[in-house]
């Protein structure tokens, strides 16, 4: 499975000591290198587990017009992100940004933000519960919408 992911899921995992959930439900991931560069330029949290992540590819996306066109309405992580999962007939597009999430949509793509990650890794055994897991992000100030949460909680049997 090809899964491209933006920077928001990576500091999310990040913050709550789960970034190698990633390996563990996908094997690689690929993230273009504005997402590397914008996580690992200052010292954020995660920094120096997402450098040394060897199953967080790196790389560029080939078609800099594509990038172009996708930065009218994108950032630099978002538009890298939908050019380099064209490139790579991505499976899965990691993705929390609304705006993002739709052009992915409508561009053909597969998304789950990092409560669909979360709910995944419950799914398949990885956590018994993952209410303690939200309440921690929270706690750490990553923002999530409250009717996200409850739909994802009721998802979970929680």
């Amino acid at each position: 499975m090809i899964v491209v992911s933006n920077s928001t899921i990576l500091i999310g995992l990040a913050r709550i000591n789960k970034l190698d959930l990633l390996t563990k439900l996908f094997s690689k991931v690929y993230i273009p290198n504005a997402v590397f560069n914008e996580l690992t330029h200052v010292e954020k949290a995660g920094a120096s587990e997402i450098r040394k992540a060897s199953y967080l590819i790196h790389q560029s996306p080939q078609d800099t017009k594509e990038v172009s066109l996708l930065l009218g309405n994108l950032d630099r992580g978002e538009a890298e992100v939908l050019a380099l999962s064209k490139e790579l007939h991505a499976d899965l597009v990691l993705l929390d940004e609304e705006k993002a999430r739709k052009v992915a949509v409508l561009a053909g793509f597969e998304v789950m933000g990092l409560m669909g990650v979360l709910l995944t890794a419950k799914r398949k055994g990885l956590f018994k519960n993952i209410r303690p897991l939200i309440e921690d992000l929270k706690r750490k100030k990553f923002r999530v919408a409250e009717a996200i949460v409850i739909d994802i909680l009721k998802s979970a049997g929680e």
